[in-house]
């Protein structure tokens, strides 16, 4: 009804139409700078497509509103909305955070909104495989394959999907190593990794039919996707009868299973390429709660094989020391 009167009264000529917004004011205007800077840029092709997919949803509907306006309480909003799909209310925090960062440092901003906003979404994340599901993968696909390979280089290298699908036997080091970049934010900030070339990976490699330039090669002899192996990996998984399975799930297994051999954070980061300390504690932490209560566990089976009987305060002379009998 406020907008009808409103509009009855610019209609009647009582009201001036109110001036537009200058376009540097607007969302719209915030946004195709965002996609015009060198941070976007930077963005490999799917990153791109799909913060494009998400934000551009997002700014649609308000973007010729002042950006300047938008408050945490908006970010809070907009999040809320989405409660019904709490992954994607998650992202669309994540992506806003980011994009009001670059607007903050490209001074168009004096804040950002959607600092500290929590996420509604609470997951435990991939499921890590335990030594029983990697072993009955192995058996499904035994060395010689292109299945037991991808686990393997997965497994014992802690590649991620994306780094699976382009290694390659140029990879390989005089002293026995297998080192690469990521691809994983490669242009922005790229992270080399450097790793020894276990036995079951050297095996897999060595008897198995490996590419060349790429070790994973489809039954064409040509190199996988990144798509392409994630899918025929899922497909993998699905023949070992482990649905619940995935390639980032064997990263996890790796890291865990480092931890639990004695690795420290620092260790982890190298080997992952993690460039923060709280991702490479989770595993570390984890490790050090298993190592914690099996201690104690074998400290009570200790105690209880020695059977020792408790001390009690020495006597001398019929008397406790330092109290009379009375």
């Amino acid at each position: 009804m406020d907008a009808y009167w409103a509009a009855l009264a610019l209609l009647e000529g009582r009201a001036a139409a109110a001036l537009p917004l200058p376009r540097e004011d607007s969302f719209a205007w915030l946004w195709d700078q965002y996609q015009r800077s060198e941070q976007w840029r930077a963005y490999d092709a799917a990153t791109r497509t799909d913060k494009h997919s998400v934000l551009g949803r997002w700014v649609a509907p308000i973007a010729e509103l002042p950006f300047r306006k938008y408050r945490t309480q908006d970010v809070i909003a907009s999040r809320d909305k989405r409660m019904s799909t709490p992954a994607a209310a998650d992202k669309l925090v994540k992506y806003l955070r980011v994009f009001f960062q670059w607007a903050l440092d490209a001074k168009h901003v004096s804040a950002n909104p959607a600092a500290g906003v929590r996420k509604v979404h609470k997951t435990v994340g991939w499921h890590a495989w335990t030594t029983a599901e990697i072993e009955k993968y192995r058996a499904t696909h035994p060395i010689g394959s292109q299945a037991r390979l991808a686990l393997e280089l997965m497994l014992q290298v802690g590649a991620r999907i994306s780094d699976a699908a382009r290694l390659g036997r140029q990879h390989e080091q005089p002293d026995g190593s297998i080192a690469f970049t990521a691809y994983k934010n490669r242009n922005r900030s790229p992270q080399h990794i450097e790793v020894p070339m276990r036995d079951e990976l050297r095996a897999a490699i060595v008897k198995g039919v490996a590419g060349d330039l790429t070790y994973l090669v489809t039954e064409n002899g040509a190199a996988f996707t990144i798509k392409g192996l994630g899918n025929k990996f899922r497909d993998w998984c699905d023949q070992a009868e482990l649905r619940h399975c995935s390639a980032h799930g064997l990263r996890k297994a790796a890291a865990t299973a480092l931890a639990e051999e004695g690795a420290t954070s620092h260790m982890l980061m190298a080997v992952f390429g993690w460039t923060e300390m709280a991702t490479a504690e989770i595993y570390t932490r984890g490790a050090d709660r298993k190592r914690l209560a099996r201690a104690a566990f074998d400290l009570g089976e200790h105690r209880r094989n020695k059977s020792v009987p408790l001390s009690g305060p020495k006597k001398r002379g019929g008397t406790i020391r330092g109290k009379s009998d009375a």
